[in-house]
């Protein structure tokens, strides 16, 4: 099983960058290099922080057809459209109850920047889109789940992680500065290039909630959908925080790249 880490900051858009798309060029390239390692995958499973969701359950699209653009940022134009693997998220709310996963269908077609930015460099020919809930086991059962209905389907299925890490790494970071920020960030990134995703769980409750971080629980989705492969290759591809949030890039049972 294949799955990646990616950020999602719209300035990688270069329409929205501009001129700060050089302070972001680690990342960039770091996403670039992972989209030739990943190559074009047959579903692109994917899971937001920024995806609408319900308090007590995670939600799952079942439009035929998702899109979205950029014109919270001033783009409209900047736009994404895919077909959603309908007969994937059928079975994935069919296997839920048995899995001890609370799922629910989700009628909205709309996608948020937390899965955009990731698809401007990723390609896929269809999609499926999933929100984070509450607790960090129930996040793992979640990426379980979903790897028993990809072997289930013998889909070739990318599991992509979308999720920013610390907010609050330097001084005018977007939620204030706090030194477990910067120790947050090592962390993950030393348990993610050894393929550590167990250890993410036991992170001290106090670091991560110091951190201001998006993306822990997406992480530990990937964790579970990959479970004993996630050593296979684990690969940072970059990571910075050049605005004072953390921008990791990393991929996982993906083709090695120079």
């Amino acid at each position: 099983m294949r799955g990646c880490v990616c950020p999602h900051p719209p300035l990688l858009v270069p329409e929205i960058g501009r001129g700060n798309l050089d302070e972001v060029a680690a990342t960039v390239a770091g996403m670039e290099r992972l989209a030739e390692a990943a190559g074009e995958a047959g579903t692109a499973v994917i899971i937001s922080p920024h995806t609408p969701t319900y308090f007590d359950a995670f939600t799952v699209k079942n439009a035929p057809t998702l899109a979205g653009d950029f014109a919270a940022f001033g783009c409209p134009h900047v736009r994404t459209e895919i077909a959603n693997d309908v007969d994937f998220v059928e079975t994935l709310l069919a296997a839920a109850s048995g899995a001890h996963v609370r799922l629910e269908p989700s009628a909205d077609a709309d996608l948020d920047h937390g899965i955009l930015v990731p698809l401007m460099f990723l390609r896929a020919r269809s999609l499926v889109s999933l929100s984070i809930m509450g607790g960090y086991p129930e996040h793992r059962r979640l990426g379980e789940l979903v790897r028993a209905v990809a072997e289930n389907l013998q889909r070739d299925v990318l599991f992509i992680a979308s999720g920013d890490m610390s907010h609050r790494l330097i001084r005018g970071a977007p939620a204030g500065y706090d030194e477990r920020g910067p120790a947050f960030d090592r962390r993950v990134v030393e348990l993610l290039a050894e393929g550590d995703f167990d250890s993410l769980e036991k992170l001290d409750g106090e670091l991560v909630r110091r951190a201001g971080e998006c993306g822990l629980r997406s992480l530990i989705a990937l964790g579970g959908f990959l479970g004993t492969d996630a050593t296979i290759s684990p690969q940072v591809f970059s990571y910075e925080g050049p605005f004072g949030v953390g921008y990791l890039v990393a991929g996982f049972g993906l083709g090695a790249t120079g």
